[in-house]
């Protein structure tokens, strides 16, 4: 053969590997993609279907991510929400996921008729299960499974159990880097780029972190820690040589959750929480009441609640048949191996901290874990054990597929076979004895016939002669068919009107909203949550003094914020009801379902002079001279610290007012030194300037802002700039830097050395 001729076949050799690389590479992800559309079908391929109708996404979410939409439109990052209760810390309440890079995409897509559009938020749900889906499909294939097994593992990972059955965004955003931890964190119990490894599977911890919703991401990073000293202890021996991954690993998770963890931290110990317990709210130093963990956990009984579809309390369980019997048999046969039995570690302690009433393990974590105690629904640790049977179902496919484990699979179809013959059965009697009159959820019956198809399916592919070319594929459906009872299930139809009886205000609503928004302001409306459910002020972008909300400022708190004087306090000179909500109201406009709008007109203007100011000793003592008739707030104030002596004199003018999203700016003739007070609640990280200079905040009334201000005409500026945020802004943009080099660096390296 010749040179020129050896070369020719040589190159082609070369190219063939790496177009069959290039396919395999892309059709795993294809194929996850195609089949999580085709499984939300009802949200993103018909607009029959309305995903937001459930009480907290379509009150509380949905107007948290317009809200933020609507700002990021305006070219503004919402630091501050100043539309409920005075205002208060939009990032440091974390459940917004303003952190969160990923809603920045949201935020920027298109708006409808000025709001965020619903469509779109349906492809958004969606594209959070496919990245969940994509993430497992990624670790199985990291861990040497086949592109088959991973695309089940995927859609078990991302349409079934805690991902796949869960609402809330929030939560579920948390929940998806998991796989990327968990690949990360195997890789560095492998040994292999041990410190990056190690870096990066803190970086995808942090990024969960950023999501907003601390629930998942607590478990998890308790889970991480878990795995960390299983390595630095494997086989019974000190490793020294992971002491430095495991460093990399914190510090990377430190700096990279850093824009979410510490406003949270900040906002958290100047805030009271809703928990769900007799002694709400509670402060941040006041841990969740063990009542409540009880309360959450999952109840034993709910655990066929795995199997059964629709049979669940408080957190959807459903994993199904199919994923846990593959990874039953991934145990029977790939017990040697490593990660399986990390993983079947995993799921075993998620499963038990779930139980958490019934588990000691999980009350000694509560006593001596910090921060365990904010985790206050045990029953969604069950995350980890799903996330472990995802993964392990992987294995069990390849295991399927492999001739020497006929034996094996041989078993598995019989007990598959007797067990959904009984379930039957047990169905069936008593299905007899009530007459043949079912009355409860008939989805139960998909469970001894998927154990019943699936052990055909096995015994099929167990024969010696048989083909196991389309396993995976006839395992695929049955197990969409099996998720498919369980997630979207019950998504209501729009054409049901009892159904999504919760989202018929954002339309109902406009005319009073559009009202309000013609009047002269600044203004805050009184709403009454009995006929206006969802947060008003949110989703229009109009003061308000009623919200559903997980937790409000202490100082808020302490001022009794829901007293018609507090109110006043506030300016809150409009009211929206069916009825008057506060004394001597007057009518001034009425739309066509009903609702009035009403003029309050004792109300407090949005900002004013006070020259006297005294200490309340505490909480209680701001709360009484709060709601004392005798003290003139109007007058006076008082604040916790003593302030700079003011002057007495009258004929004080605020020449104008103005309110931004993150900023104030008041014009004020003073004729002697007092205080000017804005109705906007304080907070830490407030800044004023008088005339282009800096001057302390003060806690006006122990709740609003003040600045002491000198005679004379002057100019007033505050901004919101924490620096939990700003820092938090640098440690998350440094820990992403260093993980994109950590990237960049081996890369490099390999073109320099020609690979």
């Amino acid at each position: 053969m010749s040179a020129a001729k050896a070369i020719t076949e040589l190159g082609r050799a070369g190219e063939r590997p790496r177009k069959y690389s290039l396919s395999r590479r892309f059709a795993g992800p294809l194929i996850l993609l195609l089949l999580v559309i085709g499984f939300f079908w009802k949200l993103v391929l018909t607009k029959q279907y309305a995903w937001l109708a459930s009480y907290d996404l379509a009150l509380q979410v949905a107007p948290w991510l317009d809200f933020e939409a609507q700002q990021f439109h305006l070219h503004r990052i919402p630091l501050w929400d100043p539309f409920l209760f005075g205002g208060q810390s939009l990032i440091g309440q974390g459940q917004p996921g303003l952190a969160y890079p990923i809603n920045w995409i949201l935020f920027s897509l298109p708006l409808r008729h000025g709001h965020i559009n619903f469509d779109i938020l349906n492809w958004y749900f969606a594209a959070i299960h496919f990245m969940g889906a994509l993430f497992c499909f990624l670790l199985c294939r990291d861990l040497k499974c086949g592109i088959s097994a991973s695309v089940l593992a995927g859609l078990s990972f991302g349409l079934g159990g805690y991902v796949g059955n869960t609402d809330w965004p929030q939560m579920i955003n948390g929940a998806i880097w998991g796989p990327l931890v968990l690949m990360f964190l195997l890789r560095a119990g492998r040994d292999v780029h041990i410190v990056a490894s190690g870096a990066f599977a803190g970086f995808f911890l942090g990024v969960s972190w950023l999501s907003g919703h601390h629930q998942i991401p607590i478990f998890l990073t308790l889970a991480s820690a878990g795995v960390w000293l299983y390595f630095l202890f494997e086989d019974g021996h000190w490793r020294p040589s992971r002491v430095k991954p495991a460093a990399a690993f914190s510090v990377l998770f430190v700096l990279t959750g850093a824009l979410q963890m510490w406003p949270v931290f900040e906002y958290g110990h100047l805030s009271v929480r809703w928990v769900g317990s007799s002694h709400d709210p509670l402060a941040w130093n006041q841990a969740v009441p063990y009542s409540v963990h009880q309360q959450f956990s999952l109840s034993p009984i709910h655990l066929l609640g795995l199997i059964i579809a629709g049979y669940t309390e408080h957190t959807a369980l459903f994993t199904g048949v199919v994923a846990i019997a593959l990874a039953g048999f991934a145990l029977a046969c790939c017990w040697k191996t490593k990660e399986v039995r990390i993983l079947c570690g995993l799921g075993v302690a998620g499963l038990f901290l779930a139980i958490a009433k019934n588990d000691t393990l999980h009350g000694m974590l509560y006593s001596i874990v910090p921060l365990f105690e904010k985790a206050r629904s045990p029953d969604t640790a069950i995350y980890l054990f799903h996330l472990a049977v995802a993964v392990l179902l992987a294995f069990g496919v390849d295991a399927l597929l492999s001739p020497e484990n006929r034996a094996r699979a041989r078993r598995t179809w019989q007990a598959l076979l007797v067990f959904g013959g009984l379930v039957f059965l047990i169905i069936m009697g008593v299905d007899i004895g009530r007459a043949m009159n079912w009355g409860m959820d008939d989805r139960i019956v998909i469970c001894p016939l998927v154990a019943l198809a699936l052990a055909g399916l096995v015994y099929r592919f167990s024969r010696p002669e048989a083909s196991r070319a389309w396993l995976p594929v006839v395992l695929g459906a049955l197990l969409l068919m099996e998720l498919g009872n369980q997630a979207l299930y019950w998504t209501p139809a729009k054409e049901d009107k009892v159904a999504v009886a919760l989202l018929t205000p954002f339309d109902t609503t406009r005319e009073v909203a559009d009202f309000l928004k013609r009047q002269p302001g600044p203004l805050r409306a009184d709403v009454s949550r009995e006929d206006i459910e969802f947060n008003f002020g949110d989703w229009y972008g109009i003061d308000t003094m009623e919200a559903l909300l997980p937790s409000v400022p202490a100082n808020l708190y302490n001022v009794e914020f829901t007293s018609g004087r507090t109110r006043l306090l506030y300016g809150t000179n409009f009211a929206v009801g069916k009825k008057p909500t506060m004394a001597d109201e007057q009518e001034v406009f009425r739309d066509s379902s009903g609702l009035i709008v009403y003029r309050v007109p004792q109300a407090f203007p949005r900002a004013w002079t006070v020259h006297e100011a005294v200490v309340a000793k505490n909480p209680q003592d701001a709360q009484r001279l709060s709601q004392d008739p005798n003290f003139d707030l109007r007058k006076k104030t008082f604040t916790y610290a003593p302030v700079p002596a003011l002057e007495s004199c009258d004929g004080d003018s605020i020449e104008s007012f103005t309110r931004g999203i993150n900023s104030t700016t008041a014009v004020v003739d003073m004729k002697c030194g007092g205080m000017l007070v804005e109705s906007e609640n304080y907070a830490p990280g407030w800044t004023a300037k008088i005339d282009g200079k800096r001057a302390p905040v003060y806690e006006a009334y122990t709740a609003l802002r003040g600045v002491v201000v000198g005679p004379g005409r002057h100019k007033i500026e505050m901004r919101y700039r924490p620096m939990s945020v700003s820092a938090g802004a640098i440690a998350t943009f440094s820990g992403m830097l260093i993980a994109l080099c950590l990237w960049i660096a081996p890369r490099v390296r390999g073109r320099q050395n020609g690979v």
